[in-house]
């Protein structure tokens, strides 16, 4: 019998659930994530011979100019969270990396995994103001074959360059529904729309959950006593992350 998945225990909780964000994982901020029963972020990447680790691809890198943080070994950080309880963002950042991906979640328990893809079919043109890096995007199906294999998995698509004010503007009615649709139609659980956090609304989310899709929330910067209805929430600053006894009780902590 399959355990119920991240997305199902935030539903069935009718509240919000906030998940740690970050692009370095050290030992000790896992280690603290892990005592204080929080989550955790992991970005799952492989070089140009196909080895994993954690952070961004190379081709990112250049493109944005950024540097490559430190974080630990993969395999090191997959090992302490298989052996905790704490729940998992597992971001596929190369399309060479599904197979990693897929022993990350087969280590962990995929009823502890989310696992985020930027989704080809939802790379659109309307506010194009930072590099392509190809390299990030999957055919939404991946997440679909994915959900087949660990039926318990939560998936996330993300789009990218979406219009600023989807959410708050009636011209978007036939884009959403293109959106909610396409989503529906892969079994996707969480959509990250990458819209401004501050047009984000009750009205928009109930749109989604509708259909039990839960829209993604970066709460650092907006007053989220605005919303009322539920959504996965993330955040940069761990004090702020959800603890996962919020929504799990002791028969899924295993």
């Amino acid at each position: 019998m399959n355990h119920p998945s991240l997305a199902q225990k935030i539903l069935d909780s009718k509240k919000p659930f906030v998940f740690f964000h970050t692009y370095c994982v050290t030992r000790d901020i896992l280690q603290q994530a892990i005592e204080e029963g929080k989550s955790m972020d992991l970005d799952v990447c492989v070089d140009d011979e196909g080895k994993p680790y954690l952070g961004h691809s190379k081709e990112y890198y250049e493109k944005s100019g950024e540097i490559q943080d430190n974080s630990m070994p993969l395999w090191e950080a997959v090992e302490l969270i298989s052996n905790a309880t704490i729940p998992v963002i597992v971001d596929c950042k190369h399309f060479n990396a599904w197979s990693c991906v897929e022993e990350v979640i087969a280590k962990i328990g995929e009823q502890r995994c989310l696992v985020h893809t930027f989704a080809s079919e939802l790379c659109f043109d309307y506010e194009r103001n930072s590099p392509n890096f190809i390299s990030e995007w999957s055919p939404i199906a991946r997440l679909n074959l994915l959900k087949r294999k660990f039926p318990s998995v939560t998936t996330t698509a993300s789009a990218k360059w979406l219009p600023n004010d989807l959410l708050i503007s009636d011209q978007y009615k036939e884009l959403l529904q293109y959106i909610r649709s396409t989503l529906k139609d892969n079994h996707v659980n969480t959509i990250c729309l990458n819209v401004p956090d501050k047009t984000i609304s009750d009205r928009s989310l109930q749109y989604f959950l509708e259909e039990n899709i839960i829209p993604h929330v970066g709460i650092d910067n907006i007053d989220t006593t605005q919303l009322s209805q539920v959504y996965i929430g993330e955040t940069d600053d761990l004090k702020l992350a959800s603890k996962y006894c919020e929504i799990a009780n002791s028969d899924y902590l295993i």
